[in-house]
């Protein structure tokens, strides 16, 4: 049973992107690379269902692969306290994903809600994450979470900005490249997290035993 709901957490990158294309459509110019994910839920689509009904299926599936995850990482050699932070942080994203369904935009709780904070553990999931990949011999793809993180984090963080206005740097170009490449930036974040939750399932559903005695 733990192999089946990890492979719904190999299907969760998938998910997450694929309903965002389906909803895309749907909104009059939309734009991958300047607008973020959830205004395709928002009143600016003709079908916001799409978006919306997507963010409970992707809460749901993350609900679930925390648990899964929790169950195969007590039995590795992940260890507890990695173990435990990860399934919660990912079960805080699935309470961030059930916020975005019942609090679309542009409703206000949608980012300052109660829910929304309790979803705020997706920002962890990153560093907790490269760590378990680390853990069970997924080097290569961990040294890429690490590239990435290195490259997002001052950005997103406004790191940069501040680090321009100290040495009273004009970063008036560098704010419009970001105005112009926020969807992208968000994606890469998602592709951070998301691709990570699909391959340290994938890792652990084929590791762990295919038949398993019944008690």
């Amino acid at each position: 049973m733990n192999r089946r709901l990890l492979g719904l957490g190999v299907a969760l990158p998938f998910v997450y992107f694929g309903i965002q294309l389906a909803a895309a459509p749907f909104y009059p110019g939309y734009s991958f690379l300047t607008r973020d994910a959830s205004s395709l839920g928002s009143d600016g689509s003709t079908a916001p269902w799409i978006f919306n009904g997507g963010a409970l299926l992707v809460g749901t599936l993350e609900l679930v692969t925390a648990a899964a995850f929790l169950r195969a990482f007590t039995r590795g050699r992940i260890g507890m306290v990695l173990a435990w932070a990860t399934a919660l942080a990912l079960a805080s994203a699935a309470i961030g994903s059930l916020n975005a369904f019942l609090h679309p935009l542009p409703d206000p709780k949608h980012t300052e809600g109660l829910l929304s904070v309790l979803g705020s553990g997706l920002v962890m999931l990153p560093l907790l994450l490269t760590a378990v990949l680390w853990r069970l011999g997924a080097r290569g793809y961990a040294m890429f979470n690490i590239l990435l993180c290195l490259l997002l984090i001052p950005i997103l963080t406004g790191l940069v900005q501040r680090i321009g206005m100290r040495a009273h740097l004009d970063l008036d170009g560098y704010q419009t490249l970001l105005n112009g490449t926020h969807g992208l930036l968000q994606r890469m974040a998602a592709l951070l997290i998301f691709g990570s939750i699909g391959v340290v399932a994938y890792r652990l559903r084929h590791t762990a035993p295919r038949h398993a005695v019944v008690r």
